[in-house]
């Protein structure tokens, strides 16, 4: 026992002698490190104390927590219902927040579309107004004084007559001498058919047919630059048939006469008259366009009383055409006969 009780004693001094140089070592390390620490400021003072009552302040709050009594279950139920309506109304605001995004970009669309509109809207209210413009100087048209016109009984022309023309276009009124024309190009032709290639046909008791090509008689004619004051005289195409025509196109602008010659008794138109009397066997042939019915008017009495057999119909063209005397080949085959009534015969009035 004395052993073991000096072991034991021995070991508690030991321990002692540690703890002691323990808390020398301690009481060292602390004063070390104040040592080592820089002075405070009176601001991170001031801090402190200001932190340190705002931490009593909380633990205050804390401690009162502890002591109040804990919820009971109806507490506890009243809180979850509390929380479930929360949860379902932000799901509720969630959804609408979502629809008043759409809602916005939807309005921004609109918003855009409506200015692309509005801009069209204004270029076109812009050419309206350009339009009102121009018409407010645009000079309004008077209506032609109406016309009574009485028909006298028509009667047929004559069959051996040498038809000229005379169109009346607006205030303007030009004469074709279509005889002329056709005189001129058959002599062309008369001269020039026998370079042509030809096609003779001869039938028992008949006079033998001469059949010329239809493009080489065409491009012959296209070479000659015909001319009749301001008339031109060609050879157009005519495919589907077997006689060709000599054509007689005016300017409708640029007539021999105008409606003020017209009216002088010794005016450009009453010596073309003159010149149509002139002629064996002349029946001078009126086509009037709905604008030149005036002019018509006047350019009639002129003929009439000159004497000269005549008659009228509405025609809008600028040109007229006389078939030649000369046979051709089709180019291709003819249309259908038409179903529609023929025309009524040409007659003088």
């Amino acid at each position: 026992m004395d052993s073991l009780m000096d072991a034991l004693t021995n070991v508690v001094a030991v321990l002692i002698v540690i703890l002691l140089l323990l808390q020398v070592d301690v009481e060292n390390t602390v004063n070390k490190l104040f040592d080592n620490l820089p002075p405070a400021t009176p601001e991170q003072i001031e801090f402190a104390n200001v932190r340190l009552k705002d931490l009593e302040a909380q633990l205050e709050r804390e401690k009162e927590l502890l002591a109040a009594p804990a919820p009971t279950p109806d507490d506890i139920s009243q809180i979850r219902s509390d929380l479930a309506l929360l949860e379902k109304s932000l799901e509720e605001n969630k959804a609408k927040l979502l629809s008043l995004a759409e809602l916005k970009k939807l309005a921004e669309k609109t918003e855009k579309d409506a200015e692309t509109e509005r801009k069209k809207t204004d270029e076109r209210l812009a050419k309206i107004r350009d339009l009102e413009a121009l018409l407010d100087q645009t000079p309004r048209p008077k209506a032609q004084a109406a016309s009574v016109v009485s028909i006298p009984e028509a009667r047929p022309i004559p069959e051996n007559a040498n038809l000229y023309y005379c169109f009346i276009t607006g205030d303007q009124a030009h004469l074709i001498d279509t005889i002329s024309a056709n005189k001129t190009v058959m002599d062309l032709f008369d001269g020039k058919k026998k370079d042509f290639k030809v096609e003779r046909i001869r039938e028992r008791n008949e006079r033998t047919r001469f059949i010329y090509q239809q493009p080489e008689v065409v491009d012959f004619f296209a070479t000659k630059e015909l001319k009749v004051r301001n008339q031109t005289i060609s050879v157009p195409y005519n495919k589907p048939w077997t006689r060709l025509g000599v054509r007689v196109t005016f300017d409708p602008k640029q007539g021999d006469a105008s409606l003020a010659d017209i009216e002088q008794p010794n005016g450009r138109f009453h010596r073309m008259m003159d010149l149509v009397r002139s002629y064996p066997k002349a029946v001078l042939i009126f086509k009037v366009r709905p604008d030149g019915f005036q002019t018509y008017l006047k350019a009639r009495q002129i003929a009439d009383e000159k004497g000269i057999p005549s008659g009228w119909e509405v025609d809008g063209n600028n040109f007229v055409s006389m078939p030649l005397d000369f046979e051709v080949a089709r180019m291709e085959q003819p249309p259908p006969p038409p179903t529609t009534p023929p025309a009524p015969k040409r007659k003088l009035d």
